[in-house]
């Protein structure tokens, strides 16, 4: 399983002005984008002088980087958790995991992602290395533990799979191709999903799925006239 650790160190999750400075920003980057909020908006929010502020940190995009980093620690907490509970079945981590993301991914309106990666690229740069290195290899822990369970079809490369994904993911949910569909990151990342495990699902895997999320997960109807 994949940790945390350089992301934690990273300064997500300290005590004292930094980390009220972080719950600030993050809340006004979320809402308004990174562009439009200024560091005379944070002091504002906080009830402090912009001096007070640059004490702490030295620079609008180092407050980006704490507080992308502290969302970015929970939603790995979160998967890790996920996939080290044995008291749910294959099935239930795979729609706990997919329900989750999808919901931390609302979050984010397309003008602020797409913020982040106009103006501060290597921000943008961490978050995809984040999600290509922490959050796919404990991917492919679920997609292993599902073939073992007889849910993923055996002619299917899991390796050649994880690849697959990671690229769509990267093609799809990415500000430009966000910003030309007019869809949200969310609905985009579920179209992804639905498209891609309709075409490696066994029997089992999609009766079982379509159970729990039918409007995600749905039988495929095929040769219905």
């Amino acid at each position: 399983m994949v940790h945390s650790e350089k992301i934690v160190r990273s300064g997500a999750g300290e005590d004292g002005p930094r980390s009220r400075i972080v719950a600030a920003a993050r809340g006004l980057f979320m809402t308004r984008g990174f562009v439009r909020v200024t560091a005379d908006d944070i002091a504002a929010e906080l009830g402090i002088s912009k001096a007070t502020l640059y004490k702490a940190f030295s620079s609008k995009e180092e407050m980006l980087g704490a507080a992308v980093r502290e969302v970015l620690n929970e939603m790995l907490a979160r998967v890790e958790r996920l996939i080290g509970d044995d008291s749910l079945g294959f099935v239930e981590k795979m729609v706990a995991l997919f329900t989750f993301l999808g919901t931390r991914l609302s979050q984010f309106g397309p003008l602020f992602i797409r913020d982040i990666q106009k103006s501060a690229p290597r921000i943008w740069k961490e978050i995809d290395e984040f999600r290509r290195d922490k959050i796919f290899r404990n991917f492919k822990v679920i997609l292993e533990a599902g073939r073992r369970e007889g849910f993923f079809r055996e002619d299917v490369d899991l390796d050649l799979l994880l690849q697959m994904f990671i690229s769509l993911i990267q093609e799809f949910v990415n500000p430009a191709a966000i910003l030309r569909s007019g869809r949200s990151p969310a609905a985009t990342f579920e179209s992804v999903i639905k498209v891609f495990f309709q075409g490696i699902l066994t029997d089992k895997g999609r009766l079982d799925f379509s159970a729990r999320t039918p409007a995600l997960f749905e039988p495929r109807k095929e040769g219905v006239s």
